[in-house]
């Protein structure tokens, strides 16, 4: 290890210390930081003063799975917590004394804080009536996604400290296309205004106003500096990079105040810009501590990989011309180029087994692409399977509905309700019997429908109604589990009905833990469930009655709200025996995974250099470090995304350690031709190495 490296580790407690660790590497600087850790809690410090600020709560997870591993005792236990975690815990600490100057209408009552989902489904509920005015007309975007940008604009204003009247007009002045733009951006204003005026008059807080709660009102009190200062003495930053401006702002005002600061970023990532992150706020913070440690990442990084990259960055107008010992071509293990995107896919499975058969460990390959919709998992998956692949799929944000089980679960919710006036198609019904009955074959479910089920009272009927030669087609096994659920959903329907999320508890428990499940089944289960809790908890402030809740909640779900957590909260360190699918590249890249090879998907697809379209929202104007008199053209717009781009690509190759393997299908699932300049790039440096 770097003598400057384990001087900042090992630096003493009795001087004031700052150190910043700078370097693209993850795992390296978060190596350090676990260290620095450790030693603060062996030289007998308490956990409870050191606080250690986290990007991301999976990366909290991880970070609390290490600590266990080094059996610190039990005064070992450290806050670790993302920067809105941590706001989350001091404002309602102090809620008494900022609930009245932060305009709270009832500041005596306590907060309710909302998570994504139900800042989504409040939303919904209060614009509903300017949408059927017209607002957004002409907007081509599924009303979740208008839903989105809409809070979007709102945790960015936050974000970056200024207040939400600003949003529209910060817009609408960096804007030179088409005016009907600015009548749309006149809308957004109107709808988020609705939105934080009903939060303040109810007391919620989604996360917008924890952040502004926090740093306008909490941060400037006496009496929280008092408090937070004496309580923690040392602070750990991992990827600064990664945190949003209040947050840069925050360990500004700490670091003089802590005995020692350790902090860990990268210039050059920033990969959370969509949800407002500022790596150019880490080079300022860097300035401010006492010390800068470069970690030398050369000797665990492939110089013919990183010649590449700046070779690509140089090529879309970004970084500079390698001049180091780095060969492009030996970067690039193959370049495969396939009609159909299923051919893609099976070339990618086959490459992948000669690398097990050669001794490379499946742990040690990566499968990324830049968008993983439900046709590519599905097929990847079906691939995988069939070659007895070990595989994990890696998912961010989605939307609940997306999974089997919990569309499962909805649907025999709203079967065991029936004063819920949700729609319940015979599709839905169909497949909820084939999860909860497994193993079922469709056919056979639509059976069971045809002869078994009442539409117009949503009851399913007994299985004595079948004839012999109908119950000889069904199976007596299956209609034996299919009576058992029929007896436990007309039991509870003659009884009053409990809260969702009880339900939900007892028909997984008492029902569906029988059947056959996958996996991850249970995972799903268990956050479909937290979800309900905290949505019926923060009803009453939205205005819901007791009865209505659980109809309302399957309504919002199944809607196609984004969930607030992961679905799959799945640690690739943790799972050397899984080859991961991850997407979007963003999802590897926070991750600081470094695999020994790498197979990119759909390098010609657009996506990877091309933003969701958001025509309500701006990542990049609604951004601390934006000029208020510049303009969004055209140029700005290209240059950006080929920054992106290149950003994607260097981060990619300073997580493997061996070669890459490339590919590309003639047209995408939709049949949109691939060329698009990552493509362009690559063969373009391809054809230099000839």
């Amino acid at each position: 290890m770097d003598s400057d490296l384990t001087k900042a580790i090992n630096s003493p407690l009795t001087e004031k210390y700052s150190c910043f660790l700078s370097g693209p590497l993850v795992g390296a600087k978060r190596q350090a930081l676990i260290e620095r850790l450790q030693v603060l809690l062996e030289s007998g410090m308490p956990g409870y003063a050191i606080l250690v600020l986290l990007p991301e709560r999976s990366t909290a997870r991880r970070l609390r799975q290490e600590l266990a591993r080094l059996e610190l005792g039990p005064y070992g236990a450290v806050d670790s917590v993302t920067y809105y975690g941590l706001a989350s815990q001091m404002i309602q600490l102090f809620w008494p004394l900022v609930a009245g100057s932060a305009g709270f209408a009832a500041p005596e009552r306590p907060p309710v804080f909302l998570n994504y989902e139900m800042a989504q489904y409040l939303m919904g509920r209060l614009i509903k009536p300017l949408l059927e005015e017209g607002y957004f007309e002409g907007v081509v975007m599924r009303p979740q996604r208008i839903l989105s940008q809409l809070l979007d604009n709102l945790n960015k204003a936050a974000a970056s400290d200024f207040a939400i009247a600003e949003l529209a007009p910060r817009l609408s002045q960096a804007w030179v296309g088409d005016e009907s733009r600015l009548r749309l951006y006149e809308q957004v204003q109107v709808c988020i205004e609705r939105f934080r005026k009903y939060c303040l008059a109810q007391g919620l807080l989604d996360a917008s106003l924890v952040f502004e709660v926090f740093n306008r009102h909490l941060v400037a009190k006496e009496e929280f500096w008092r408090y937070f200062t004496e309580r923690y003495r040392h602070m750990l930053v991992d990827s600064v990079e990664e945190f949003v401006p209040v947050a840069h702002d925050l360990i500004r005002r700490l670091l003089p105040r802590c005995d020692s600061a350790l902090l860990g970023g990268d210039l050059g990532a920033g990969f959370r810009i969509f949800l407002g992150a500022d790596a150019s706020g880490s080079g300022e913070l860097q300035h401010v501590c006492q010390e800068t440690v470069e970690v030398d990442p050369t000797p665990s990084v492939n110089s013919h990989l990183l010649a590449f990259a700046e070779r690509i960055g140089e090529k879309l107008g970004q970084g500079i011309r390698p001049d180091g010992p780095g060969s492009y071509r030996k970067a690039v293990v193959d370049l495969v180029q396939t009609r159909y995107r299923s051919q893609m896919i099976d070339v990618v499975a086959r490459q992948i087994v000669q690398l097990i058969d050669r001794g490379v460990a499946p742990g040690e390959i990566a499968v990324v692409a830049p968008h993983a919709d439900g046709v590519l998992r599905f097929q990847m998956a079906e691939t995988f399977r069939a070659l007895e692949i070990p595989f994990a799929v890696i998912r961010r944000y989605e939307m609940l509905r997306e999974e089997p089980v919990v569309r499962t679960c909805l649907a025999l919710a709203v079967l065991a309700h029936p004063k819920w006036t949700n729609k319940l198609s015979l599709f839905d019904l169909s497949e909820a019997l084939e999860q909860a009955l497994k193993p079922l074959d469709p056919l056979r479910a639509k059976l069971i429908l045809r002869h078994l089920y009442e539409p117009r009272s949503r009851q399913l009927k007994a299985v004595s109604e079948l004839n012999t030669h109908m119950s000889d087609r069904i199976g007596q096994a299956v209609i034996e589990r299919y009576e058992t659920l029929r007896e436990w959903i007309d039991s509870y329907r003659k009884r009053d009905p409990e809260p969702c999320d009880y339900f939900l508890r007892r028909l997984f428990g008492e029902v569906l833990s029988r059947a056959e499940l996958e996996p991850d089944d249970a995972q799903v289960y268990s956050k479909l469930i937290a979800s309900a809790s905290a949505f019926r908890q923060a009803a009453p402030a939205m205005g819901l009655k007791s009865s209505e809740i659980g109809q309302h909640y399957a309504d919002m779900v199944l809607s196609g709200i984004v969930a607030a957590q992961y679905l799959t909260d799945f640690d690739l360190e943790d799972a050397p025996e899984s080859i991961a699918l991850v997407a979007p590249v963003y999802t590897y890249l926070l991750s600081g995974h470094v695999a020994r090879y790498q197979l990119w998907l759909d390098i010609g697809s657009m996506n990877w250099w091309e933003p969701l379209h958001q025509p309500l929202t701006n990542h990049y104007v609604l951004t601390r470090r934006w000029n208020r008199d510049e303009r969004w053209t055209n140029a700005v717009d290209f240059s950006i995304r080929n920054r992106n781009l290149y950003r994607l690509v260097r981060g990619l190759c300073l997580r493997c350690s061996e070669g890459i393997y490339l590919y590309s299908s003639d047209s995408q699932g939709r049949g949109e031709s691939q060329d698009g300049p990552l493509m362009m790039s690559v063969q373009e440096v391809l054809q230099e190495c000839q």
